[in-house]
């Protein structure tokens, strides 16, 4: 299998050539249709590359680690290092024998039913069954924090909040965005010029993963990264059901999602029911204001369907308007492709094109805010549903909320397809 950075070096010559042909004069519909094949090598190459990535972002640094630990807690780097390690032992035990087998020691450093634990039970299964329940170590923790922002996209461009608890938070917002200074003469007062406040809460709900099967060999083989194999199957379905609520949640007994919370920016003129044009994408731009655009987080938002249809659009000449970007291509991060000069967002959860359809999303995601509770309780089945075929089930219960944090609501907007 090709590593991360041979990848990198073919996707970097396709897109060099791919450069090449769009400065061609004239431009010709033969060289359009050489871009559209070079286009379609480059994205299979663009997911390899995430999937690598993946890998890298959720390995866990033993060392890196303790030391962050070290500067909290007073204690030395191989104090911290030992407890760490210790922890995480104990939960990979956990995961493959049973809290049953594990020592007294053991036990206090995972068992949802130790004293020293219960605090963080009731923040993360609050009216939930936590009998033989097991705690992700708090060590742990960032690492599953890693997985969920893999998935979904809103993880990859929101402001995320990690709190220790799960009681609601009341944070304060603004818009002082119009608000100008004064000129003024010698010996006058200056004059009072209000913000605008608002307060937004940020709740915690709870989500599960629903019960992940894991076959006795897995668990049993010492070569096999138990942790691993058990969480990459948790964390994927709830960073998908995470962001499904983050994207279209109503705010009713769940979270409020960007879409429904973003102002409206433009709306495709009649006919335009399933397209998008490149004025309206232009019109979208500037629909945002550009104290909010100038900011890193600021991004297009939208699924795939969406973006192929983005990327086949053409200018006056005949060139695309969209080209991959060659960030990363040579060596460190892979980056990401722009759009009009701003960072291209994936996100499956928006809708595709279609009458009355918000497709579209722009503006600064870090007025977004993803809030998570700092615990995760695991439940692990051993009942004759799964014995009988060999395996163990798991169950991971998470608590989290997601809600727009400016107090107009306008520093998002989003592009609607026209009704007919």
């Amino acid at each position: 299998m090709a590593g991360i950075q041979d990848l990198r070096e073919q996707r970097f010559a396709l897109v060099q050539k791919a450069q090449a042909i769009l400065d061609r004069k004239p431009f010709r519909k033969q060289d359009s249709d050489e871009c559209d094949a070079l286009y379609e090598q480059i994205a299979p190459l663009d997911g390899q590359i995430r999937n690598l990535e993946r890998v890298a972002s959720a390995a866990f640094d033993l060392e890196g680690r303790a030391y962050d630990f070290s500067n909290h807690n007073g204690r030395s780097i191989d104090e911290n290092a030992a407890k760490i390690d210790a922890s995480r032992k104990a939960f990979n035990r956990a995961l493959c024998v049973g809290m049953e087998r594990l020592t007294p020691e053991e036990r206090a450093l995972v068992s949802a039913d130790a004293p020293g634990n219960r605090g963080r039970i009731v923040n993360v299964a609050e009216g939930t069954s936590v009998a033989g329940g097991y705690l992700v170590p708090t060590i742990v923790m960032p690492t599953v924090i890693s997985k969920l922002k893999a998935f979904g996209g809103m993880r990859t461009v929101a402001r995320v909040l990690a709190t220790d608890g799960g009681a609601p938070i009341a944070w304060p917002t603004s818009d002082d965005t119009s608000a100008v200074g004064e000129l003024v003469a010698e010996n006058v007062a200056a004059t009072v010029g209000d913000m605008t406040f608002g307060v937004a809460t940020l709740q915690a709900f709870k989500f599960s993963s629903k019960i992940v099967p894991v076959s006795f060999e897995v668990l049993q083989d010492a070569a096999a990264d138990v942790e691993s194999v058990v969480f990459d199957g948790l964390t994927t379905r709830l960073a998908r059901s995470m962001n499904v609520f983050f994207t279209n949640g109503t705010g009713t007994g769940q979270p409020f999602g960007v879409v429904n919370q973003a102002a409206l920016g433009y709306t495709m003129p009649t006919g335009n029911t399933a397209g998008i044009t490149y004025d309206g994408l232009i019109s979208l731009y500037h629909s945002v204001d550009p104290a909010y655009r100038s900011s890193q987080n600021c991004a297009f938002m939208m699924n795939d369907t969406t973006f192929k249809a983005i990327k086949l659009l053409k200018d006056g000449a005949g060139r695309p308007i969209w080209l991959p970007s060659t960030s990363g291509a040579l060596g460190g991060d892979q980056g990401f492709d722009t759009l009009l000069g701003a960072r291209l967002v994936i996100n499956q959860d928006m809708v595709s094109p279609a009458a009355n359809a918000k497709t579209v999303l722009f503006g600064d995601f870090s007025k977004y805010m993803i809030r998570d509770v700092m615990s995760m309780l695991l439940l692990r089945f051993t009942d004759s549903a799964y014995t009988a075929k060999g395996q163990i089930g798991f169950l991971a219960w998470a608590r989290a909320d997601g809600r727009m944090i400016d107090a107009s609501n306008e520093s998002i907007r989003y592009l609607q397809q026209s009704a007919t």
